[in-house]
């Protein structure tokens, strides 16, 4: 899962099973700025090498919704790419 999509993809669908399982949040909730924010980079076709940039570029975004993403998958795609797995597909 090297591929920065398919990477979005899983973190997306992990995501979207914590929102289902949650009640009472509003919209500007954490888990749905980052859900948004990643929504949009599951669109985009990018090399691994570009979206750790973007990763990067994120991580020091005055864009919070950016910000928290980054936080958090630059560690994962880092793991990854190291020919890991991602924490919630360790069964």
């Amino acid at each position: 899962m090297q591929e920065p999509r398919a990477f979005c993809r899983a973190v997306m669908h992990e995501y979207e099973r914590q929102w289902s399982r949650a009640t009472g949040h509003g919209v500007r909730h954490p888990l749905r700025l980052k859900m948004e924010r990643l929504q949009s980079w599951c669109d985009q076709t990018c090399s691994a090498t570009e979206f750790e940039a973007r990763l990067l570029e994120s991580h020091e975004s005055d864009d919070v919704g950016a910000e928290l993403l980054a936080d958090e998958l630059l560690p994962l795609w880092r793991a990854v790419r190291a020919g890991g797995a991602l924490p919630f597909q360790q069964e």
